[in-house]
């Protein structure tokens, strides 16, 4: 997909405002809870579900629909810097990582480190396999400090026992990103597997798998990248993929998912395996067309971009006062900002600031912000003026 530019591009935006519509009404800072669909990707997913609906078969006939996720797979290989072979398009980030959990399926004696800040949906499939096995999970404590997550925080919960290690690229809650070589090492180092959830990264953070080994990643579609609900990513190294026996399976499983057979289980050669059955078609058609809006941008000018209106970001809220939860250092976030502010209740101050049309989260007693391809420095003025006025009224009004 090629972003054609236009009269109306603010020299300060990496694309045409008028890709995005609801920008005219508000400003929107909120790409970590869910991301904005470019309209030419919307058309787009548009024009082929209506086609679906009008023309049934006569149009979706049965070549189309097994090849209907390729347009995605291919898109998500291209970002990734791997063989589409090793991608598969699952429904959701969550799906994804419990197949994962299922195949992988640690045993009594065996531990999973994850953290205590996670989004739930990263550490729940490994309770739940853990019920079953008798396997531990261990969380490296730094929910009462975020500032102290780090490579080193991780690695002091992991010995000769971790079968997984199973984090995310980018914390939700507080946008701190960990590196991915240092991860691998440490994995590497304790034959453990490594399992990434990049829902908060990838479209974001530049991610080259060619370069790192890494087992598994998933990423979510409706965040960075750009896409709607319905539609994810997973990669699954070589290694791991070699006898991967999902735990759910259907008619798309198979090498030829319209030989119905159903006498006979056979699996599909790579990651396409665990796609099982009919989802919903749109949704991975727009994942697909928003990936390669990204990618005719260029993942490292997106990740410059963001980085810059963060830093104003950050140098705006540390003149106001604010505890910041994100790091600092460029290398150790993305697009998203984190801040409490003393005396003041954090998620408070966020449904004060969305009431004036700065959009953006309460998460985990804090406010977070977040910066994508489509804002401006005006965007981070705007929320900064308006968080002025907030902070500026008495801590119990915050109407």
């Amino acid at each position: 997909m090629t972003i054609e530019t236009s009269t109306t591009q603010r020299s300060d935006a990496l694309v045409p405002r008028e890709h995005f519509p609801v920008l005219e009404d508000v400003t929107y800072l909120n790409t970590a809870s869910i991301g904005l669909v470019a309209r030419p990707v919307q058309e787009s997913a548009s024009a082929f579900d209506r086609e679906i609906a009008s023309r049934g078969t006569t149009w979706f006939d049965e070549e189309q629909e097994t090849g209907v996720l390729e347009r995605a797979r291919g898109a998500a290989a291209r970002l990734l810097n791997v063989d589409p072979e090793l991608i598969a398009i699952p429904s959701s980030a969550t799906e994804a990582l419990c197949q994962l959990a299922w195949h992988l399926r640690p045993a009594a004696g065996a531990n999973v480190v994850s953290i205590d800040l996670e989004f739930p949906s990263v550490v729940y499939p490994w309770m739940r396999v853990a019920e079953e096995t008798g396997a531990e999970v261990r969380l490296v404590d730094v929910r009462s400090d975020p500032g102290r997550l780090s490579l080193e925080a991780v690695a002091e919960r992991v010995d000769a026992h971790t079968s997984v290690i199973c984090v995310s690229h980018a914390q939700f809650a507080t946008g701190c990103v960990l590196d991915l070589a240092g991860l691998s090492a440490l994995a590497r180092a304790h034959d453990a597997r490594l399992v990434i959830d990049a829902t908060q990264s990838a479209g974001m953070v530049p991610i080259d798998l060619a370069g790192v080994h890494v087992d598994a990643l998933v990423a979510g579609g409706y965040k960075w990248l750009g896409g709607p609900f319905g539609a994810a990513l997973l990669y699954v190294h070589p290694e791991l993929l070699d006898g991967f026996r999902p735990s759910l399976v259907g008619w798309r499983s198979t090498p030829d998912p319209y030989n119905l057979d159903p006498r006979t289980m056979p699996l599909a050669d790579g990651a396409r395996r665990v796609e099982f059955s009919t989802m919903s078609y749109t949704a991975g058609q727009a994942l697909g067309g928003a990936i390669e809006y990204l990618l005719d941008v260029g993942i490292e000018r997106v990740a410059a971009h963001a980085a810059a209106l963060a830093d104003r970001l950050v140098a705006g809220l540390d003149a106001l006062g604010a505890e910041l939860l994100t790091p600092r250092e460029r290398a150790s976030r993305g697009g998203t900002v984190a801040a409490r502010f003393p005396g003041r209740d954090g998620e408070g101050v966020a449904m004060a600031l969305n009431r004036a049309g700065v959009i953006v989260s309460p998460r985990f007693g804090a406010t977070r912000f977040a910066t994508h391809l489509f804002n401006t420095p005006a965007d981070v003025d705007r929320a900064l003026e308006q968080l002025d006025a907030v902070l500026g009224r008495p801590a119990g009004d915050l109407r």
